[in-house]
């Protein structure tokens, strides 16, 4: 039978702590021309999974808080984008072909 000691506990608990935290992914669908869901809060460093469940192509582009914009290029059906967000605040979300689909992403 083994013995913890208080300096084992404090070392795990120091471990624990240390741990990076893992990101989530978020998924995101383009279907019937739409983003679904149409909007989605996530935490910093998070990443979203754009699928294309159309079958036609889109586009992603992403307007940051900051004003500028990233195009994240065009995806076909069964393709994906996957985009992290680094920074906290609101992000716009469109497709440039078809200008009725938009969402936004709050970054937390």
């Amino acid at each position: 039978m083994s013995r913890i000691t208080a300096h084992g506990i404090a070392f795990l608990a120091l471990l624990a702590l240390a741990a990076p935290a893992c990101a989530a992914e978020t998924a995101v669908d383009q279907r019937d021309l739409n983003f679904v869901p149409a909007a989605a809060t996530i935490q910093a460093g998070d990443t979203v999974r754009f699928t294309d469940s159309d079958h036609i192509t889109h586009n992603i582009t992403i307007d940051n808080p900051d004003g500028t914009s990233s195009d994240k290029g065009m995806d076909t059906f069964g393709q994906d984008i996957i985009v992290s967000f680094p920074k906290p605040g609101i992000y716009h979300v469109h497709c440039k072909i078809h200008p009725m689909m938009k969402m936004t992403i709050t970054v937390k």
